[in-house]
This record gives structure tokens, sequence and C-alpha cells, in this order.
């Protein structure tokens, strides 16, 4: 899996990596909406040693803050 942009319910997810030393990868991602940055997160817990399973919680827990954004303030159109 690399890393790249997806929509989920009108947000832009862009996966970060940190690859820390001894070959261990931290997850992390950027919201965007309408081209403009909602959230950044970085260190996501926990890290991983496989950067594909990294990618895959960077998506799953901007997702979930994005269920949290709609959620709590609606569509922010």
């Amino acid at each position: 899996m690399e890393a790249h942009q997806l929509e989920y319910r009108g947000y832009v997810i862009h996966p970060l990596l940190v690859s820390e030393t001894e070959g261990r990868y931290e997850s992390g991602y950027e919201i965007s909406k309408h081209g403009k940055v909602v959230r950044t997160r970085a260190n996501v817990f926990p890290g991983s040693f496989y950067r594909s399973a990294a990618l895959t919680n960077s998506i799953e827990h901007a997702k979930l803050e994005i269920d949290s954004l709609v959620t709590a303030y609606g569509d922010l159109e």
C-alpha cells in the first residue's frame, strides 16, 4: 500500500509516515476540506514495524476523526 490521498465523507486524507530508528514506522495524517487543512496528527500510537500497517492505521484514525468532526460540526460547508 502506497501513501496517497483518499477522499472520505467530503474530506481528503493524506497519510503521513515518519520512519523511526530500527525500522519502526509512526502513523500520522493530514485532513483537509476544500484545499484547507483541518487537522494534522503525527506519531499516532501505536507505531508499527510494517509500512503497510502504519498506513492503514493512519487512514483508520483519520476516518475516526472525520466521523467525530461530522458528528460535532455537521458538514462544515
